[in-house]
């Protein structure tokens, strides 16, 4: 019992950040003793454990757990043998890492049918009339299969276990094993939908507001009036296109973030009273329309914002900050750098005079 006691603080100890907790009971309807003498039922019995799965997202899922097996009474493993007299066998305690492929998910994110697999160690100890006799359990090799479906919040699976339990009494060992059928029901805590489209990774991004005007000398040409800039924009259609986005990413990356600070300085000149921008994102075909919408509104907002940490003006307003998702590609969505230039956001000028800030665009 001071086993289960401890393997059931380091399993409360883990990260609260779970991304999914399980807390799971069963039943094992068949339990098999096969030693190389002697074979016999163990009565069934109940168990009770706890599972934390590290990711459960996408087609493989993995974490760790630990259960404890119940007999009829005290907490025993009782089986029959010697004409069916039932007598205390042992104790199980199986700690072990556990897989999930998940073979359909549904449209909700419950994963219907799945195959599971666990591979550890288990803690072994005699009891009953086998201790008072002077037997002994070494701990063992601990594996286990079966299939299972989520209904709700609930996890049922069919399971079968192979548990090694090295059996010595009188100086004499024998490589004894069992064998158990059962059924378990987890009841699910935390990320419990299975999100399958691209995972979002989130970009923390840390920026200074310019005290000047900052000019990039490799990205810049001057000519005593006029300051020619290499930027992604179209002064006749007053837009510009950002890039460098990853495939699930929702900044830009450093050098179109400078290009952000390029044209906020510029804009501060440029726009004229009344001005506004209007933000558009977009992404490329991966993943689900729902997701790429999604992601394609966090773009824009992210752009708008990265502008305002690079000192435009709060006279220059917004108008619109929209997602376009999918649905508006620049490219074709087959080639590598196709998909690069859909994955962008677009930004639209109104009651702007470039010709105040005394630039002219390359592009």
């Amino acid at each position: 019992m001071k086993k289960l006691v401890a393997l059931l603080a380091v399993v409360a100890s883990i990260s609260a950040t779970a991304a999914e907790l399980q807390i799971k009971g069963g039943y094992d309807f068949k339990r098999d003793y096969i030693s190389n003498d002697i074979a016999f039922d163990l009565k069934g019995g109940w168990t009770a454990g706890l599972e934390y799965l590290f990711d459960n997202q996408g087609e493989f899922e993995w974490g760790l757990g630990a259960e404890y097996k119940f007999g009829q009474s005290k907490g025993k493993v009782e089986g029959k043998y010697d004409g069916g007299e039932s007598r205390g066998i042992m104790t199980q305690v199986p700690i072990y890492a556990t897989g999930k492929v998940n073979l359909f998910t549904s449209d909700t994110g419950k994963d219907r049918l799945y195959l599971i697999g666990r591979v550890g160690y288990s803690i072994n100890d005699a009891s009953g009339d086998i201790k008072d006799a002077g037997g002994k359990y070494d701990d063992g090799l601990y594996l286990a299969g079966g299939v299972g479906t989520e209904v709700g919040p609930f996890a049922i699976e069919a399971l079968y276990e192979r548990t090694q339990t090295p059996f010595t009494v009188a100086g004499v060992k024998t490589n004894d094993y069992t064998e158990t059928y059962g059924a378990r029901i987890g009841y699910r805590i935390g990320n419990t939908v299975n999100d399958r489209s691209p995972k979002v990774v989130v970009q923390q991004v840390t920026v200074e507001k310019p005290v000047e005007k900052i000019v990039y000398v490799d990205r810049v040409v001057t000519t005593p009036s006029t300051t020619v800039i290499d930027l992604n924009c179209r002064a006749a259609q007053k837009m510009c296109i950002i890039n460098g986005f990853k495939v699930d990413g929702k900044v830009p990356n450093e050098a179109e973030q400078r290009d952000l600070r390029t044209i906020a300085n510029i804009l501060n000149s440029a726009v004229v009273d009344g001005g506004t921008i209007n933000v558009v994102g977009h992404t490329d075909s991966t993943g689900s329309a729902a997701y790429n919408q999604k992601l394609s509104v966090e773009r824009a907002q992210n752009v708008a914002r990265l502008l305002r940490e690079y000192g435009l003006k709060n006279t220059v307003k917004f108008g619109t900050i929209t997602g376009k998702g999918l649905t508006q590609p620049m490219a074709t969505n087959n080639t590598v750098e196709g998909r690069y230039q859909n994955r962008r956001v677009e930004l639209f000028f109104d009651k702007v005079d470039f010709t105040k800030a005394n630039v002219k665009f390359i592009n």
